[in-house]
């Protein structure tokens, strides 16, 4: 008897360990947060474009607050949502991953959020939490604003045709897994949509030739001199890169001439003189480009100013 008595014991110690030791790894997993390419991964892939913004690095360089404008012009309505809500970007997010995809917007956000006041917004707002899961109505008809936590630090954000949209986002193995670049703030555009887009036609013109290319890849980072655009483009061929590469340059060319014969100088705190000032090269099937940008058009951007 006092043997059976001591193994029930050791096999009930062996199941107490294994249950701690399975909710131990549990609790680990969800208390962690996804890195900058997990984060990326949790959204949609097929034909959307992809946008990542390290908010922590511009905060910490000084060019959030640059790029944001001042605090006090900021929208009543969102301070109103930053009251009520406890989350502010120029504080509380750390990084922004988004994807854009037949008309719904996907976001991964990293950060600190306070679910309790988020989802006393939401109900307040004629929306619902059931769960981990919330959404409400969108200012646009027929569109839902739904979102949950994936992690303690990571808020999964949809805007979307579909009540429950923010079910497509979540921890997944890409097809092809994305391509990070070191810059803090870049997007990953398909081929089509550059061919696809409403722009206007400056800016077109040299977005156009872009269609060709396999990969597109836009990011804004700080360079020698002040801060800089560059483009990393894929193509099929060396024959398409080198076709690309002499697209790009003579648009740029043609650009210039046009100001030339308007009597106009390229400014380097408007369109105009960024897009003068971009070069071009060529290295098999991969096509570079830069723009370098003047501190001066990067204060233009909160107050609408850029022409």
């Amino acid at each position: 008897q006092t043997i059976k008595t001591c193994t029930v014991k050791k096999t009930a110690l062996a199941l107490l360990l294994l249950a701690a030791t399975i909710g131990g790894f549990y609790a680990w997993r969800s208390a962690r947060t996804l890195n900058n390419q997990q984060l990326i991964q949790s959204l949609p892939q097929a034909r959307a474009t992809h946008v990542f913004i390290d908010v922590d690095g511009l905060r910490k360089s000084g060019l959030l607050d640059l790029i944001a404008g001042s605090k006090s012009a900021e929208d009543p309505d969102y301070k109103s949502f930053v009251d009520q809500t406890g989350l502010d970007y120029r504080t509380d997010l750390d990084a922004v991953a988004a994807a854009f995809s037949e008309g719904n917007t996907y976001l991964a956000l990293r950060g600190r959020f306070k679910w309790n006041k988020l989802a006393a917004y939401t109900q307040s707002h004629g929306g619902k939490c059931a769960s981990t899961t919330c959404s409400l109505p969108a200012s646009r008809s027929g569109y839902f604003i739904s979102f949950l936590l994936l992690r303690p630090a990571v808020l999964a954000m949809a805007v979307a045709n579909d009540e429950h949209g923010v079910n497509m986002i979540g921890p997944q193995a890409w097809r092809k897994p994305p391509h990070l670049p070191s810059e803090p703030v870049w997007i990953s555009v398909p081929s089509f949509a550059l061919s696809e887009a409403n722009l206007a036609s400056g800016t077109h013109a040299f977005l156009e030739p872009l269609s060709q290319a396999q990969d597109v890849t836009f990011a804004v980072g700080a360079a020698q001199k002040g801060f800089q655009i560059r483009l990393e483009a894929v193509c099929a061929t060396p024959e398409i890169a080198e076709l690309l590469t002499r697209r790009l340059s003579a648009t740029t060319d043609m650009l210039k001439k046009m100001l030339e014969r308007d009597h106009m100088t390229p400014n380097p705190n408007d369109l105009s003189g960024v897009l003068t000032a971009g070069t071009f090269s060529q290295r098999t099937d991969h096509v570079t480009g830069t723009w370098p940008i003047e501190r001066g058009f990067l204060e233009s951007l909160p107050g609408g100013k850029v022409q």
